[in-house]
């Protein structure tokens, strides 16, 4: 097996393993209202919205370990977070200490494996980079499917604190599949060695302009776009699945029932990943990717008459198509209108505004329906939402130059060079590549 297929598969498990847990988060808040029936309703939506937000809002964090390490440390602290967070919370006997553990640290764990087998990726598959984030992806969309019911069980069989336990094991894996995503040659080239003799007072300045210049993407007209759409879809994305459990609960459904309709969605997610991760290889993603939050965003308006077991299915079927296939199609969107250079950047940028949308989404919708009195204004919310990501990102590939991912190996070099390579290793990397 060659070393691309295997970091391709690791991908796909450390996402399996890691980054789906973000999609257990419904079922954990019910359980939450449970164990704490005298707590605020908006006070636990905002523990589930901050661990929601943490799997994008920590993106950045993964940025920086990139940077000072590689893809692959970044990928091993993954796991180590999520499990040091899911265990810290089965001790937790106060709720406002969930902030901390269930939120903050093992929802960074889910940050760190979101970003890291992405760029690992984009160093192995620079030609074929859209089936392969589609196949990776793939596994985050099969882990949604397998995790509800598996939590609820957990749930049902050990409490919510022996789940937090499960949850935190399950989690770790990312550690040891993460071992497996060895560095290219390119990777280790383009990364900064603050331990080399050369690196002085002269190239700590220039390293500082290059900071400055990979922020510059953010005056371009589609990258603004881009991240308005971040926002506006994962405001909607973590109100829907945060609140729904709650409200099919209302109209009528068992909390096992609940568990295998959010599973559905977890199928529907897994074949939208792989099959249009694979169509963005051979045609542009823009207008895949704003249609598709116009039709899920349609049919959230209409949540309140889903009362027979055919409509809600038909629903989260919708659902988990329109909203997996999205993850694929957003990240190959940024390659082929940013292009690879400062790639962890752009998307460190990206996924923190994709938190803030998880982390304000739930808690804006939950005072919009305690002031309205009526649970179903949380999906009028996040309809809108839905709406504005497909205008925005039907405008992206209007606005945007398509990269072709390969063109920008030897931009990429271009200071970095000048800082860690001497002229003979310049040159041996440029002919290589």
């Amino acid at each position: 097996m060659t070393r691309k297929n295997v970091v391709l598969i690791a991908a796909f498990l450390a996402m399996f393993f890691n980054t789906s847990l973000n999609f257990v988060a419904g079922v954990i808040h019910v359980a939450l209202l449970e164990t704490y029936p005298d707590i605020d309703p908006l006070t636990i939506s905002w523990i589930g919205a901050l661990f929601s937000s943490m799997f994008s809002l920590g993106g950045i964090l993964g940025t920086i370990v990139i940077r000072l390490s590689s893809t692959r440390i970044c990928v091993m602290l993954s796991g180590l977070l999520t499990l040091t967070g899911f265990t810290l919370s089965f001790f937790v006997t106060d709720i406002k200490y969930l902030f901390i553990t269930y939120s903050l640290i093992a929802g960074s764990g889910q940050s760190l494996c979101s970003v890291g087998p992405f760029v690992s990726l984009s160093y192995h598959f620079q030609d074929t980079l859209g089936i392969a984030s589609g196949i990776a992806i793939a596994g985050s969309g099969l882990a949604a499917f397998v995790f509800p019911p598996l939590t609820q069980l957990f749930l049902d069989t050990y409490g919510l604190n022996g789940t937090f336990l499960m949850l935190g094991a399950l989690g770790f894996q990312s550690s040891v599949f993460g071992a497996l995503m060895k560095p290219t040659e390119q990777e280790l080239t383009l990364a900064p060695v603050f331990c080399c003799n050369r690196y002085s007072n002269v190239t700590q300045q220039k390293e500082m302009s290059t900071w400055k210049d990979r922020f510059r993407f953010c005056q371009s007209l589609h990258y603004r776009l881009l991240l308005i759409n971040s926002i506006a879809f994962h405001m909607a994305n973590s109100t829907v699945f945060l609140f729904l459990p709650d409200y099919f609960g209302h109209l009528g459904s068992t909390a096992q029932e609940i568990a295998i309709l959010l599973a559905v969605a977890g199928v529907t997610g897994t074949i939208a990943r792989a099959i249009l991760g694979m169509l963005a290889s051979f045609m542009g993603a823009g207008i895949a990717f704003g249609a598709m939050f116009g039709i899920i965003g349609v049919a959230t308006f209409f949540v309140k008459w889903m009362s027979t077991l055919g409509s809600k299915i038909s629903y989260v079927l919708i659902l988990g198509f329109y909203t997996g296939g999205s993850w694929s199609l957003q990240y190959v969107l940024l390659v082929e209108t940013n292009g690879l250079k400062n790639l962890e950047s752009h998307m460190g940028v990206m996924m923190f505004c994709g938190g803030l949308g998880y982390l304000f989404g739930p808690p804006i919708a939950e005072i919009i329906a305690i002031h309205y009195q009526d649970s179903y204004i949380v999906f009028v919310f996040s309809g809108v939402c839905f709406a504005t990501a497909s205008v925005s990102g039907l405008l992206i590939p209007a606005t945007a130059k398509r990269y072709n991912p390969r063109d920008v190996t030897e931009t990429d070099i271009g200071v970095k060079d000048e800082l860690f390579l001497e002229q003979g290793e310049k040159e041996a990397f440029i002919d290589a590549n």
